[in-house]
C-alpha cells in the first residue's frame, strides 16, 4: 500500500475552563455547522456563530482558536463517524477474505452504505455531504490539511484492498475508478436531499432516493461494473 507522507498533527479543540461546561464548546460546534451548512464556509462568519450558540467571540478564540481551526473541527465531528464506521466495514470484509482476495462488491460496499446511513441529519437532510461539496469547489489550507490527514489514509487502504479485489487492474485505473466512485456516491445523496429530490422529481417517482437500501444497492451495482470494465485504450 502507498505510504502516506506524516502530515502535522490537527490542532486540537481546547477542554472547558477549570470549573466551566464542555455545554459552550459543544453550542459553537453545533451553530457552526448550522451556519457554515446556510452560508457556506467562506461568508460564513464568527458573529453569526457566536449568536447562534449564545456565546462570545471571546469563547470560539478559547475553545478554538481560529476560524480555520473551527472549520476543521467541524468537519472532523461529521466524518470521523463514517469514516470509523467505513474502515470497520472494511476490517470486516477483509477477515471475510481470510488472506485471500475480498470479493468486488463487499469493498464497494464498505464505501458506500456508511456514507450514505450515516451522512444524514436529524432534518433528513444531507449536511456533511453540502459541506464536502463546498470544501471541495473552494479548497484552502485548511480543508486541504484536513483532507490529507484524515481522508486519505483510509483512501489509501480501499484501494489497496481494491487491488487485492482486481489483481489485474492498474493501480492508475483503481484511483481514477475510486475518484469515479465517490463523484458517484455524493451526486446521488446530494441528489437525495430533501431541498433537491432531483432523481425522485426526474423519474417522476421511479427512483426513491428516501430509500437507502435502493440507494445503496443500485450504487454497488453500478461502481462494481465501472471497475470490471476494461480500461480505455492506450
Amino acid at each position: 500500500m502507498e505510504s502516506v507522507k506524516p502530515q502535522a498533527e490537527m490542532p486540537k479543540a481546547r477542554r472547558a475552563a477549570p470549573g466551566g461546561s464542555g455545554a459552550a464548546q459543544e453550542r459553537i460546534l453545533a451553530a457552526a455547522l448550522a451556519v457554515f451548512t446556510e452560508h457556506g464556509l467562506e461568508a460564513a462568519t464568527l458573529r453569526q456563530i457566536t449568536e447562534r450558540a449564545g456565546v462570545n467571540l471571546a469563547a470560539v478564540s478559547y475553545y478554538f482558536g481560529s476560524k480555520d481551526n473551527l472549520v476543521r473541527q467541524t468537519l472532523e465531528r461529521l466524518t470521523a463517524p463514517y469514516v470509523a464506521a467505513r474502515l470497520a466495514a472494511l476490517d470486516a470484509c477483509e477477515a471475510e477474505a481470510d488472506g485471500g482476495a475480498p470479493v468486488l462488491e463487499r469493498v464497494i460496499e464498505a464505501i458506500v452504505r456508511p456514507t450514505v446511513q450515516l451522512t444524514r441529519d436529524p432534518t433528513g437532510g444531507r449536511s456533511l455531504i453540502r459541506l464536502l461539496l463546498q470544501v471541495r469547489a473552494r479548497p484552502r489550507d485548511a480543508t486541504t490539511g484536513f483532507f490529507v490527514e484524515r481522508m486519505d489514509p483510509a483512501a489509501h487502504r480501499f484501494v489497496a484492498a481494491l487491488a487485492r479485489a482486481l489483481p489485474d487492474t492498474g493501480r492508475d485505473v483503481l484511483f481514477w475508478r475510486y475518484t469515479f466512485a465517490l463523484g458517484a456516491l455524493v451526486q446521488v445523496l446530494t441528489d437525495a436531499d430533501p431541498q433537491l429530490m432531483r432523481l425522485k422529481r426526474l423519474s417522476e417517482g421511479l427512483c426513491d432516493t428516501d430509500d437507502e437500501e435502493e440507494i445503496i444497492a443500485q450504487l454497488v451495482a453500478f461502481v462494481a461494473t465501472g471497475f470490471r470494465a476494461p480500461p480505455p485504450p492506450g
